[in-house]
């Protein structure tokens, strides 16, 4: 039996207290039919309600409010903050589309975001939408600035590679997105707005697009809070006002290990911190780094 779980060691005891307190989590039996008998029989268990599964399926989006515990909320403001002041002065944050400070790669930038690779709330329900196989297709920190202008985000969804008119046999590539919300996410602070159920149709949005949409729905939550959806979903982010200050955003996605990631881990090149966990990694970890996991 290939027992999926792991949970990186300084991250141990805000984990450990998120299960403790977690009595509603399920389980899902995969077979993989490969030439590896001994990895073919994957149990997951999920930290999500079957509730919570059926609305990410349905309206392609679900909000679970202070997921992060608090002792590894603070690390992770504190791992954005270390990345912010590296980059901010070089960097460009004012854009009519995309506002805002934008880092690519955070799990080979700081160690801190390498915990959340294994962080079952996260990983858990990735692999109960996509199956067992995943890795991390991309980690990004995006702040918003209340004092500067251009901070909103227009409407979009991500992997936007759909030709017109679409092939027989083409499909989506399907990304499961995590957005780590670090400060309260309010009407002032710059809030997420989607449409739900747009992953299941075919909408069409033109680019440079802010406006009110029917349907749309404006989600606010706490700080520590964690929007799941798919990455098909569309959305957009208004812009932060001075009576809400700054807005730190992680992103995690997860994809199958067949798919193309957009943030390649350095995978023992030399080029990232990433290098310092393929040596002696378990199967896993090499899966989740883009190792392992395809045929």
């Amino acid at each position: 039996m290939y027992l999926i779980g792991g949970i990186m060691a300084r991250f141990k005891d805000s984990l450990q207290a998120f299960t403790d307190t977690n009595t509603s989590m399920i389980t899902r039996q995969f077979t993989i039919l490969s030439r590896q008998p001994e990895a073919s029989r994957r149990t997951i268990h999920v930290d999500a309600t079957e509730k919570e599964i059926e609305q990410l399926t349905n309206d392609g989006y679900i909000v679970r409010p202070r997921l992060i515990p608090p002792e590894l909320l603070a690390r992770l403001r504190t791992a954005a903050d270390e990345l912010e002041a590296e980059q901010l002065p070089q960097a460009k944050v004012s854009d009519a589309s995309f506002g805002g400070l934008f880092i690519r790669d955070l799990i080979d930038r700081h160690k801190t975001f390498q915990g959340l690779m294994e962080f079952s709330p996260l990983v858990s329900v990735a692999r109960a939408m996509l199956g067992p196989q995943v890795q991390v297709h991309a980690s990004v920190l995006r702040v918003s600035y209340p004092d500067k202008p251009e901070q909103a985000v227009e409407w979009h969804f991500h992997q936007r590679v759909v030709p017109e008119p679409k092939p027989p046999l083409f499909r989506r590539p399907e990304v499961i997105d995590n957005l780590i919300y670090l400060d309260e996410l309010t009407p002032e602070s710059g809030p997420l707005v989607v449409l739900p159920k747009s992953h299941l149709r075919d909408e069409a949005i033109p680019m440079g697009d802010h406006t009110d949409k029917p349907g749309q729905v404006m989600v606010t939550c706490p700080a520590g809070s964690v929007v799941t959806s798919t990455a098909a979903l569309w959305h957009r982010a208004m812009a932060s006002t001075p009576a809400g200050g700054k807005r730190r955003l992680v992103i995690i996605g997860f994809s199958p290990t067949w798919i193309k990631q957009v943030d390649r881990p350095s995978a023992g090149t030399g080029r990232g911190l990433t290098d310092l966990l393929v040596p002696g990694a378990s199967a896993e970890m090499r899966e989740l780094l883009g190792l392992e996991g395809y045929f």
